[in-house]
């Protein structure tokens, strides 16, 4: 049984409510945390998302998504990095701009990587489907203040979740905190998070040219096929100003607007048709310094330290029992969500985890002071980036 306070009125009402958006994996020549994390991310969703669209009818599509290459990278150092990676060809090939075209439907200039299990698909309608399965109750309108422990009592820990007026909305054993970029006076510690503002452009159909588009594509923008002739490109980043610009929803603006169409030019060479209905949509992204999403046991005050007075290593440090959160997802929360939800519920239930321990430990909450423990000077963002 699952109890989600939302605080808007209905779910999905930020960045969730655009009307597409991509999930795929990445490819990086050392193929290290970052990119087996991301792999297995990929992965997941492909299979939640690909059921979601074939059972339960969500619009999407999960039969692929090229990632345009620019130079100075070639087609022959994409084959070379391919075959040292050794990954099968049913979840990575690179083709040539010829291959790459044929594939998408429209002339491109550049070689592609091509992702099998990549596509798009409809945040919010997932969200839907997601909260109409047995046993899920949402309550709309409960914004969270703040979450405090209840009564110290070992067999029963409960956390008592408090509204804006400080009155009670629910106890439970086990909370899961999912801040969006305005709500993370939640986060119990200070992470290294910051905001971005993002604008994608849409029209939903044409009559008189439907877009020849038949594939996701991505590289200096994006650009994918909706159903009946639509198409949604984008989308820009821009750091939000200052704490404020949250309070309040971003407003689309004009110059975004013809840059995300600039780019839809520059990246397949297309262009809205002539009866088209542009429509634009702004939200804002939450992500971290190392722009890893945040996912798993909340830990105690960094200055506990664990039993053993070790504090390198992710679990040694001790845990809030019952708290968890899942947060800064960034601008590849659909490739995250399905993955790391499913550790988090593992976590909580004492279940076999879906993901090795060196990568739960790079998205584990506790991760920043692991690494001031480990290096007092200061820590890497990452082995190799976000890519």
């Amino acid at each position: 049984e699952v109890t989600m306070l939302e605080r808007h009125s209905r779910a999905a009402a930020e960045a969730s409510g655009n009307p597409a958006g991509l999930f795929h994996a990445v490819a990086h020549a050392g193929d290290g945390p970052y990119a087996r994390l991301y792999r297995a991310a990929a992965l997941r969703a492909h299979t939640v998302y690909s059921q979601a669209i074939d059972r339960a009818g969500v619009p999407g599509n999960a039969r692929g998504l090229l990632r345009i290459v620019p130079p100075p990278d070639d087609l022959k150092s994409m084959q070379a990095l391919l075959a040292r990676s050794g990954l099968p060809t049913s979840h990575l090939q690179a083709l040539d701009r010829h291959a790459a075209s044929a594939l998408a439907g429209v002339a491109l200039h550049h070689p592609a990587w091509f992702y099998p299990g990549g596509g798009w698909i409809d945040p919010g309608a997932w969200v839907q489907q997601a909260l109409a399965q047995p046993g899920v109750r949402l309550v709309v309108g409960a914004a969270v203040a703040r979450v405090s422990a209840g009564p110290d009592d070992p067999a029963d820990p409960r956390w008592i979740v408090h509204g804006d007026n400080g009155a009670v909305l629910a106890r439970a054993a086990v909370v899961v905190l999912a801040p969006g970029a305005a709500g993370t006076s939640l986060a119990p510690m200070r992470w290294p998070l910051s905001r971005s503002r993002g604008q994608l452009t849409y029209w939903t159909r044409s009559h008189s040219e439907p877009t020849p588009l038949r594939i996701a594509l991505a590289g200096a923008g994006y650009a994918l096929p909706l159903a009946g002739g639509g198409l949604v490109c984008g989308a820009t980043h821009d750091p939000a100003a200052d704490a404020d610009d949250l309070e309040r929803d971003p407003p689309v603006r004009r110059s975004d607007h013809q840059y995300n169409l600039q780019r839809l030019l520059s990246l397949c060479g297309l262009q809205p048709p002539p009866d088209a209905v542009l429509q634009d949509r702004a939200a804002w992204r939450l992500q971290s310094a190392d722009r890893l999403p945040i996912a798993g046991a909340v830990s105690l005050d960094a200055g506990e330290g664990s039993r053993s007075g070790r504090r390198d290593q992710a679990r040694l440090l001790p845990r809030a029992r019952g708290l968890f959160v899942l947060t800064a997802l960034g601008s590849r929360g659909l490739t995250w969500a399905p993955l790391l939800a499913e550790l988090i519920a593992a976590q909580a239930c004492g279940a076999p985890w879906p993901l090795t321990q060196d990568l739960a430990d790079a998205v584990d909450p506790a991760r920043w002071a692991v690494r001031a423990a480990r290096s007092p000077r200061g820590h890497r963002s990452g082995p190799e980036g976000p890519g």
